[in-house]
């Protein structure tokens, strides 16, 4: 039978089995305590430590991530946050579900994250904060955007989605800003099914933050603040929890396999252009394909290579957002979204794998 390889694939062993079945047997699925169940307050404390940072909060998504930091910076409607339009759509909806508006900011084409010299001319006297998306798990150029955010008095929000366990100037991103964010979805370097992660330095935000993701309560079950359910249930914190211990791992897989790759297309194509001062997760290997990217993918898919593309459509030209923004020009986003073309490299794949998917990309490449 022939094999498929994917782009990511979640991978688990007895270890989140055998817990899954310890949280089912004593029936504490969830808890509405602020502080969160067990497993939610274990696996807080294991981010706070890789991480680096004085506070964390579990919730369940990445996307309720993004809205919680917004509410806790009390962004609201009028308000206006600058975005990459090169990302998914859930950094703008994020943005969107507090009544503020996205401004869409171009990217820099040798990284496709958001490009530091185009923020300045966006920011406005209702521009209430950036966000960051360290895309493809490649880290932003947080220097420049700090210091425009720090002279412009602003709150900067990484939106880490798909870069937990990448390094900056050895940092980790997620403690590089004002706020954190990032996700678990099942495509993600670790996975929990679905759950996010919030975190920060600031007791404020923290403290707003415990309270956003339960009701608004305060410790004595009195809402204080608007808040909503975006707590993270146990069995997802449990399996997070051992999957973090297995992160150091699968990215040391992952660089081998993106080194092993870069070096067989170094020669045929652009590849990823990695600064030394940066070490990324390697959530996703994206390169350039500058002609018949459609006929690449279709190749590779009948070779049970499957390829994927993030993102052929930005966010300022889907229906409902060219509505709400009308007409701008970001030529570099709207160029990588015609190009951009993502290989399998996860930590499921071996040597041999990766020299398959190699050589199936340069024989489309050929045809």
């Amino acid at each position: 039978m022939k094999k498929n390889f994917f782009v990511n694939q979640p991978l688990f062993d007895n270890a989140e089995i055998n817990v899954v079945q310890k949280i089912i047997q004593n029936g504490l699925l969830s808890s509405s305590n602020i502080n969160g169940g067990e497993f939610v307050q274990k696996f807080e404390k294991q981010i706070q430590k890789y991480l680096h940072v004085k506070h964390a909060v579990a919730v369940n998504s990445g996307t309720s991530a993004l809205f919680a930091s917004l509410l806790s910076l009390d962004i609201k409607t009028g308000d206006e946050v600058i975005i990459p339009s090169f990302s998914f759509s859930a950094t703008a909806s994020a943005v969107i579900a507090t009544g503020a508006k996205p401004v869409f900011t171009d990217i820099s084409p040798s990284n496709f994250n958001i490009d530091p010299s185009k923020i300045q001319k966006n920011i406005s006297t209702k521009t209430k904060a950036i966000i960051p998306v360290h895309l493809y798990g490649y880290p932003v150029n947080m220097h420049e955007i700090n210091e425009i955010a720090s002279s412009n008095n602003l709150p900067v929000i990484e939106d880490g989605a798909q870069s937990l366990g990448s390094q900056y100037y050895d940092k980790m991103c997620g403690a590089l800003g004002t706020i954190g964010c990032t996700s678990f979805y099942p495509t993600k370097v670790i996975t929990s099914g679905e759950g996010g992660i919030i975190s920060t330095n600031d007791d404020e935000i923290y403290d707003n933050l415990l309270k956003i993701r339960n009701h608004g309560f305060n410790i004595n079950n009195q809402t204080t603040r608007l808040g909503l359910n975006f707590r993270m249930p146990e069995i997802e914190a449990s399996i997070v929890s051992i999957q973090l211990n297995k992160l150091g791992n699968f990215i040391k897989i992952r660089q081998r396999n993106a080194k092993l790759l870069s070096d067989l297309l170094e020669n045929y194509i652009d590849i990823p252009d990695i600064n030394s001062n940066i070490v990324p997760n390697w959530y996703l290997y994206t390169v350039s394909v500058h002609n018949n990217r459609s006929y690449i993918v279709n190749f590779l898919k009948t070779h049970g290579i499957h390829s994927a593309i993030y993102y052929d459509t930005p966010i300022h030209l889907m229906p409902f957002y060219s509505q709400l923004v009308g007409p701008i020009s970001l030529p570099n986003t709207e160029v990588a979204a015609k190009e951009v073309l993502s290989l399998p490299i996860h930590q499921g794949l071996d040597i041999v794998d990766i020299e398959f998917i190699a050589d199936g990309f340069l024989q489309a490449l050929k045809n």
